[in-house]
């Protein structure tokens, strides 16, 4: 199969960090956003995987093209769509999910099958091998695209839902017109066939749910595929700090084992919670309170200027704190 990451947006939400990272590039225990996938890729059929680009464009190939993750599951060297040029011109915009596919298709292989993933969602499932089980419903049941949900409470409310009967996809959006139907989460990861790309325009932002799939419900088959996991907002700064408190509390040997692949780290009790340091950190456990995560990136002048290091993530020259929002 083909993978696509979309990882080229600006992360609006989160700024002023993502002034200074691609939101991918951010890391969740010490790990960026946009590896977190690979968790799921052992034993896929890989026969091609890129990734687009936009923003800081250079962060995005430095953050694909160097992860330690991909080399026993897919042998050659992930592709770079870059979107932030066109015709030696600067675009003023990006391509959206639909367009940057469709930019991004010259460097798939000839295989019918899409994969494409949102470079920054973060969740987790003990369904280790669930890309396995919904590629296959995708190709049994000829879809044109089958996209992985969930349950979730807001799904409809808070967020725009994927308005199923049984697994048949009736409608997509906040508002439903069709009593009945249950909303489901969509969590940004979709199979899709690559007859897709002939609905997609060329250079024009397009949104692959609202201005390609919705127009194509009544025509064609379009499912989902029901992945029971937990999936955390993280596209603001309090909300992903609170999805990092949230994971720390339940994280396991083989997250452990994913995050270690990267950063080496370890998990450390502290007064009123837990903190999970690097190891290339060294650090005064006694400064530690409540939730933290630091990264073997931090810059060692923070952790020497500060006397007490309380619900915060540190990586590079950052610390977020729970504190301050």
């Amino acid at each position: 199969m083909n993978i696509f990451f979309l990882a080229a947006g600006l992360g609006s939400r989160f700024k002023p960090l993502t002034d200074k990272y691609p939101k991918p590039c951010v890391p969740f225990l010490n790990v960026p956003m946009g590896l977190y996938a690979f968790r799921f890729f052992e034993n896929l059929n890989i026969s091609a995987c890129v990734a687009n680009s936009y923003h800081l464009p250079a962060q995005i190939e430095n953050l694909y093209t160097t992860q330690p993750y991909y080399k026993n599951t897919y042998k050659n060297k992930i592709a770079i769509s870059n979107e932030s040029h066109s015709g030696g011109q600067i675009r003023s915009q990006i391509l959206g999910s639909a367009g940057g596919l469709k930019r991004a298709s010259k460097y798939f292989s000839e295989d019918e099958t899409i994969l494409m993933l949102n470079g920054d969602e973060i969740f987790f499932t003990p369904r280790l091998q669930f890309l396995h089980e919904a590629y296959k419903q995708h190709v049994t049941n000829k879809n044109l695209a089958t996209l992985i949900v969930t349950t979730h409470p807001e799904a409809g409310n808070k967020f725009g839902a994927i308005w199923t009967d049984g697994p048949k996809v009736k409608n997509i959006g906040k508002a439903n017109a069709h009593p009945g139907l249950r909303p489901q989460h969509y969590i940004g990861l979709v199979f899709l066939n690559k007859k897709v790309l002939s609905l997609i325009p060329e250079n024009k932002e397009t949104n692959i749910l609202y201005d390609i799939l919705i127009p194509e419900l009544d025509s064609q088959s379009v499912e989902v595929y029901n992945l029971d996991c937990t999936w955390y907002e993280a596209g603001n700064a309090l909300d992903y700090l609170a999805a990092t408190q949230s994971a720390l509390r339940s994280l396991d040997n083989k997250t452990l084992d994913f995050i270690n692949k990267y950063d080496p780290s370890k998990l450390v009790k502290n007064f009123g919670g837990v903190s999970l340091i690097s190891d290339h950190i060294s650090i005064d456990e006694k400064k530690l309170y409540g939730f933290n995560v630091i990264a073997g990136s931090t810059n060692s002048a923070n952790l020497a200027s500060v006397e007490k290091i309380e619900n915060s993530v540190l990586f590079d020259n950052e610390i977020l704190s729970l504190n301050t929002f």
